[in-house]
């Protein structure tokens, strides 16, 4: 009898243990789920969802193992040169010039013509000139000068007749500075120019001016 008793008792309290550990372990759960989705509100039981957010998350890790393909930009610099053409297809080296009139020494007279004539690498068109006090440096106007500012060279000649003007006697030279229209300065020697003495006649005037 008592140990019916006691087998009675001892599965009583093991039935009674197994229901409190069920019990507790229930809580348990309960209490852990409860706690992740208020943590966690966007999580959802929705397996389709998270299948979806499964494959998002996978997508931006690939992603971000791929590799961006970099474009280098090059810049090149284009280099300048010194030398500057004209349109004619002309550099300033081209554009070369030697008075063989007037020249350093030469002496010329007020009131003769004479043709301002050179040496030049390439056919010259026009000329910008201009008559300069070889003392004072200064331009002389060519009205009294009588040597045009402009000048349109005929291509046969390849001179330039100059009538000299009224000016004070004295050492002067010719400035170029234009050679077809391109910009640049070429000088003559400084030269002398003086005046025809008084009381000469016209033949002995004529005589004087063809002398060079």
């Amino acid at each position: 009898m008592v140990v019916f008793v006691l087998i009675g008792g001892t599965m009583s309290f093991a039935f009674w243990s197994r229901y409190q550990f069920n019990g507790a372990l229930s809580d348990l759960e309960t209490t852990i789920t409860a706690n992740t989705l208020l943590v966690f509100p966007s999580l959802k039981k929705d397996t389709k969802l998270a299948s979806t957010s499964l494959e998002i998350f996978e997508t931006l890790a690939s992603s971000s193992e791929e590799t961006i393909p970099v474009t280098t930009t090059t810049t090149t610099t284009a280099s300048l040169s010194a030398d500057t053409s004209t349109d004619l297809g002309l550099s300033f080296t081209d554009l070369e010039l030697s008075f063989n009139f007037p020249k350093k020494g030469d002496e010329v007279y007020i009131g003769c013509t004479y043709p301002i004539s050179w040496q030049s690498s390439t056919t010259i068109n026009s000329l910008e000139t201009a008559l300069i006090d070889a003392g004072a440096r200064k331009s002389i106007d060519q009205t009294k000068s009588g040597l045009a500012k402009e000048n349109t060279i005929e291509k046969d000649l390849q001179n330039l007749n100059w009538k000299v003007g009224v000016v004070y006697p004295g050492k002067y030279y010719i400035k170029v500075s234009s050679i077809n229209d391109v910009a640049l300065e070429i000088r003559s020697g400084i030269f002398t120019i003086s005046n025809i003495p008084k009381g000469t006649s016209i033949d002995e005037k004529e005589k004087i001016c063809s002398e060079i």
